[in-house]
């Protein structure tokens, strides 16, 4: 999705995201292809680490792409729906997507096109945020309807998957299951809410935006270590980290 350019640089190594992917990625070669890349800097981070891998990126936003361009010179880019891909059947060897399935009005469809471009054998590695997931912080404002839509007026989520719905949508469009882990548990969901709540109105007429600052600062440490330890457990994980392959 659109983004501000951030250098691969700046993504540390200890990103719960690119360390995941980069596990997966251990034993992959060929052409990679990034699905609403943004700005490029997962893309441009894995690189970093794989530069044999050949990449692609495409995003619907010409600013984001041309941000993205300023980076690797060596990744090509371009400027395309994932629900519509510009590209050949069969061509990726992996395709990411990161945080981009709960912004879309047809997620069923970018799979589809995913489904497409991957070789037979090829991978999908995608990071889901599951906002309708039980028993969750998220869930439950939904429940309560406190603030429920804090993320769709925010951030766009139009989608609240729950972990059985990420299941039955890559499943049901011929992807396999290989593996799935887990990240933002209660630490990182509380995390996650109090940075949109310091961008609604009645905290900035109260001068919450530094108090809440300090709390995210705060619990950047616990959410680290929750990611850590709590990988396999998916009991209260709004996050899913799932790799699922095309059939050979």
């Amino acid at each position: 999705m659109s983004a501000s350019f951030v250098p691969a640089s700046q993504i540390r190594d200890q990103n719960i995201a690119l360390r995941r992917a980069l596990k997966e990625l251990t034993y992959r070669q060929g052409r990679m292809l990034e699905g609403g890349c943004g700005a490029g800097r997962f893309l441009q981070a894995i690189r970093c680490h794989r530069p044999d891998l050949e990449g692609y990126g495409c995003d619907l936003s010409r600013r984001a792409i041309a941000l993205a361009k300023q980076g690797d010179a060596q990744i090509n880019y371009a400027l395309a729906d994932i629900g519509k891909l510009p590209y050949a059947e069969a061509q990726f060897d992996v395709v990411l997507v990161f945080d981009v399935l709960e912004h879309l009005p047809e997620p069923a469809q970018a799979i589809k096109e995913i489904n497409r471009v991957l070789k037979p054998g090829g991978m999908l590695h995608a990071l889901v945020p599951c906002e309708g997931q039980p028993l969750t912080l998220h869930w439950l404002m939904s429940r309560l309807k406190l603030a429920a839509d804090l993320k769709k007026r925010h951030l766009g989520h139009i989608q609240r998957f729950s972990h059985r719905h990420l299941w039955e949508l890559l499943s049901g469009h011929g992807l396999n299951i290989k593996r799935y882990t887990y990240s933002m548990h209660p630490f990182g969901q509380m995390k996650d809410i109090i940075a949109y709540l310091k961008l609604e109105e009645w905290a900035r007429y109260w001068h919450l935006a530094r108090p809440f600052s300090l709390l995210q600062g705060l619990l950047w440490g616990p959410t680290y270590i929750e990611s850590r330890l709590l990988a396999s457990v998916p009991f209260s994980a709004v996050a899913v980290h799932v790799t699922a392959e095309k059939p050979i």
